[in-house]
């Protein structure tokens, strides 16, 4: 018990990731980059959406104020 506890204490056996825990969180950050991309993408296609809406708007309304 006492060998146990004396190599859970040591600095030399630090849990080191193995290969398919750093390919799973690689993955992870990857798909989350991923996600915020898209995102990211998405908000600006439709801020870009919004303002061509609002430019049509604008227009309609300056000609109806053209016309009275």
């Amino acid at each position: 018990m006492n060998d146990l506890q004396r190599s859970a204490k040591e600095p030399s056996t630090k849990a080191r990731l193995s290969f398919p825990q750093t390919g799973r969180k690689v993955a992870i950050y990857f798909l989350a980059a991923l996600i915020v991309s898209v995102m990211i993408a998405w908000f600006g296609f439709l801020g870009w959406g919004f303002v061509a809406m609002l430019q049509r708007l604008s227009d309609y309304v300056k000609d109806l104020w053209t016309h009275f």
